[in-house]
């Protein structure tokens, strides 16, 4: 009987120690390498991530124009050396044909954006736009579409890089 007990406690003392080996030296090896790994794939993701910043060539700028009976949609096609430029200092500066404007924008989440007079101005406070198709090479903006006694206003751009 005494064998059987002194067996039984040196099996729970051997159980105790690997159970403290495993707690001590296995779990914190094991939560820095989960750090390490998720680190390196946020990292990689955010180096990789498109962003609008910086020049866009203009494939398209629709709009709308007029107001009641004179209210109708016009699209201008970009040309050479047509511009939207998002700088880092909140402005966007534009050239559409011999057309040239700077206008400031706020990005408020990844996919929706304030730009000052672009679209409808309600109140003093410009439409929030949405970006749809955000990549490397192409973003599409769209100022909200507003219906009202006057007409259609609204607008979207397609840009490229």
């Amino acid at each position: 009987m005494c064998n059987a007990v002194d067996e039984f406690v040196v099996n729970l003392y051997t159980e105790q120690n690997h159970m403290k080996y495993i707690i001590t030296v296995g779990l914190p090896a094991l939560i820095t390498l989960f750090l390490i790994s998720c680190n390196k794939s946020s990292l990689s993701a955010n180096d990789n991530q498109a962003t609008i910043l910086k020049k866009w060539n203009i494939l398209n700028d629709a709009t709308f124009i007029g107001v009641g009976i004179n209210n109708h949609p016009v699209s201008y096609a970009g040309q050479i050396g047509d511009y939207f430029d998002f700088r880092t200092d909140g402005y966007i500066y534009i050239k559409e044909g011999t057309m040239l404007d700077t206008l400031s924008y706020s990005l408020t989440s990844d996919t929706t954006i304030l730009i000052a007079s672009f679209g409808i101005i309600l109140n003093g406070v410009p439409g929030v736009s949405r970006i749809t198709n955000l990549t490397t090479h192409g973003v599409t903006i769209n100022a909200p579409l507003v219906l009202t006694p006057g007409g259609a206003f609204g607008r979207k751009v397609n840009l490229t890089r």
